[in-house]
């Protein structure tokens, strides 16, 4: 292990000082150096002392842990720590106010109180704090200058995160206009998810620039790359990047977008992984991607590893600011700072953490060249750990960005008309055509006397869609701003059908 223990963090800077030039390039220096095990240790120390803060100045972790029985002075080693209860949104968050959920029972420290779109019930408040913001910056720069180079060229970088009450666009905006001011030659443009803006400013301001890089839902990105490549925009003569996150896609699915627009780049599109309560936590890099072509290939392997059936999404994360465990559900547990300190908090997220150095034995051994080729295209490689990530463990479907719950289909069956005709059980899955554009079908059961000439598959899907747009905000706007037609594809099948509801079962209502 390396002999360096100091790290330097821009945490203690006021924000105007320095635009973290300094502090984010030691940062990025000492994830090249320090080996994998220097930064478990120092993500396991910032869990124990966040659990101790929490447990000491805030009213509402006080009185789950006393309702847990859980002293926290006894909490003293990582293995005492994954002994506490986790926490979720219903046990926690939705069981105490989100004043009672702060440090010291106040929502003043909070800069900025985010909402999150409510899909699932009412929308949350997401109080978030100075420390942070400063974390997004931190980890939005090393992105932004080593692995999307934005400093090196002339660079737009258009944000296609929606706006408003969203988090992800005000979370993006914020460390990319701060950023701005130090780095040289670099210009944000906050458009939304509004593709008349987005292809606006690409016509319009792209042409200036060497490079553009444009951050939003991948599906969104792409249906703008891809109108882009039939007008034949300008800009994609230029160097074209993107930065996802929300959704999963496979490789093939990144092969497709990169022959639409030309890239040649086999990193120049990188995905992340996010969330409302801890905005950023993880990213793609080179070698994440270069061990998902791997594991597409080595299925064995992959499931060896990561315990997936499918490629699941592969990222690096920093333990310091995003301490990872794994449940024995295989379900993730984040410990994290923010404006309401959150431990052992469980997304219902479904994955598995990977040790860096596992993940480099398997390269080595699949892919001897691995190094060289992330070298020669001027890529660095971090010693941290990956987190996949299967999906949501909890019942939903991610279509174009929105979490999509049975509830919201269910409510639509309840139609009078369709009582004498629909048994109610249902399976939602989502699949691709071959041009890579997602599908929502929604499968459903026929009463023992009906049959599908009865139903108006066309009517139905109609009425499935107008409550969609109606009960679920995230359905609604990607709706609004997207040129695909987003409606479900409807089919009915025979009562107790083999495939989709064979008797006996419990009712499955989402298919992975």
């Amino acid at each position: 292990m390396s002999h360096h223990k100091k790290l330097i963090l821009p945490f203690s800077q006021p924000v105007f000082e320095s635009p973290f030039k300094e502090s984010g390039n030691a940062f990025e220096r000492a994830l090249r150096r320090e080996d994998s095990s220097f930064w478990q240790k120092k993500g396991q120390e910032r869990a124990l002392k966040l659990f101790h803060l929490a447990a000491k100045r805030v009213p509402a972790y006080k009185e789950f842990l006393r309702a847990h029985h859980i002293t926290h002075e006894k909490i003293r080693t990582i293995k005492d720590f994954s002994q506490v209860p986790s926490t979720d949104k219903q046990n926690y968050i939705q069981a105490y106010s989100a004043k009672d959920r702060s440090i010291d029972g106040t929502l003043s420290a909070s800069n900025i109180i985010a909402i999150s779109s409510g899909t699932s019930g009412t929308p949350t408040f997401w109080p978030r704090g100075y420390k942070q913001e400063l974390e997004a910056v931190l980890l939005h720069d090393i992105i932004y200058r080593h692995l999307l180079s934005v400093t090196k060229q002339k660079t737009l970088i258009i944000i296609c995160f929606p706006m408003g009450v969203y988090v992800s666009g005000v979370a993006t905006l914020l460390p990319t206009w701060l950023l701005t001011v130090g780095y040289q030659n670099v210009s944000c443009v906050s458009a939304g998810n509004n593709k008349k803006e987005v292809l606006h400013a690409l016509r319009s301001l792209a042409p200036d620039f060497e490079q553009v890089l444009l951050v939003g839902h991948p599906f969104f990105v792409k249906d703008i790359l891809e109108v882009s490549s039939r007008e034949k925009l300008a800009f994609l003569k230029r160097e074209v990047k993107a930065l996802f996150c929300s959704e999963g896609f496979s490789e093939a699915w990144r092969e497709h977008l990169m022959s639409v627009i030309g890239i040649k780049n086999p990193f120049a599109l990188l995905n992340a992984y996010g969330s409302s309560e801890m905005l950023l936590m993880a990213q793609e890099t080179p070698m994440s991607v270069l061990a998902r072509k791997v594991f597409d290939e080595a299925v064995e392997l992959r499931q060896k590893i990561t315990g997936a059936q499918l490629t699941p999404s592969l990222f690096q994360y920093h333990p310091l600011m995003r301490f990872i465990e794994v449940s024995e559900k295989r379900e993730l547990l984040f410990t994290s700072e923010s404006g309401i300190p959150l431990i052992r908090f469980n997304l219902k997220d479904s994955g598995q953490v990977i040790p860096f150095d596992e993940m480099e034995r398997m390269l080595s051994e699949k892919r001897p060249e691995w190094k060289k080729e992330i070298k020669e295209a001027g890529y660095p490689i971090w010693k941290l750990p990956f987190v996949s990530l299967d999906g949501r463990s909890d019942q939903t479907i991610i279509f174009y960005a929105a979490n999509i719950y049975p509830e919201n289909i269910a409510s639509a069956l309840q139609h009078r008309s369709y009582f004498n005709l629909l048994t109610g059980k249902f399976t939602l899955r989502k699949t691709s055509t071959g041009t890579h554009e997602q599908v929502l079908e929604v499968h459903i059961e026929l009463t023992p006397h009906a049959s599908a000439k009865q139903v108006d598959l066309r009517k139905l899907s109609t009425v499935i869609f107008e409550k969609l747009k109606e009960v679920n905000r995230e359905y609604a706007d990607a709706v609004s701003h997207s040129s695909k037609n987003l409606r479900p594809r409807v089919y009915v099948w025979p009562y107790q059908h083999e495939k989709y509801f064979r008797p006996g079962l419990k009712p499955r209502y989402i298919e992975k």
